[in-house]
């Protein structure tokens, strides 16, 4: 495969993604002073729909950008880990001077932090093999592996740490969390 500069291949996927959330985020706080309310709802859930497709399945849509722009798959995780590593940050800037040092250490752990970081896994591991099966096919070689050990990883990895997070409707892991919570700081 061909690789392609840094800029189409790393800057360009992870900046489609990341300038998708920026903008969905900004309408969605700014559309609540809209009128009319119909505006005000039209622009408040289709900025709710591109803050899911790029916190949630981001991954997906940069990952196979990456893929066939010729990004190694370092690079690709990279790109595939920056929008939620990036949300994730900003949630936890939303919680600096509440609690203690330790407890915003702690915060680390909620399903909240952690639940898009595993979902981009998850997605990514998805692009990988249906990237992996078009390339397969553009190329007519056999001998592309569709379940190389890495992408086979990132999804395994994504796949468990999603299932367990959302377990029960996510009670479980929530639970468990607060149990800990409260063991190690009260």
């Amino acid at each position: 495969m061909e690789k392609k500069p840094k800029i189409q291949r790393i800057v360009f996927p992870a900046g489609i993604v990341l300038f998708l959330m920026v903008i969905s985020i900004n309408i969605y706080n700014v559309s609540r002073w809209w009128e009319p309310k119909l505006l005000h709802d039209v622009a408040a859930n289709l900025s709710a729909a591109g803050m899911f497709l790029s916190i949630w399945l981001g991954a997906m849509i940069a990952n196979t950008i990456a893929f066939f722009n010729g990004a190694t798959f370092r690079e690709r995780i990279f790109i595939c880990l920056i929008t939620p590593v990036i949300w994730s940050s900003k949630v936890l800037y939303d919680f600096i001077g509440i609690y203690s040092w330790t407890e915003f250490l702690y915060l680390f752990f909620h399903a909240v932090i952690m639940g898009p970081i595993f979902v981009a896994l998850l997605c990514m591991g998805i692009s990988e093999i249906w990237c992996r099966i078009i390339w397969r096919r553009r190329l007519g070689d056999k001998s592309v592996k569709i379940f190389q050990f890495k992408s086979v990883s990132v999804l395994v990895i994504g796949l468990i740490m999603t299932f367990l997070l959302l377990y029960n409707g996510g009670h479980s892991f929530y639970y468990l969390y607060m149990d800990i919570y409260t063991k190690l700081f009260f």
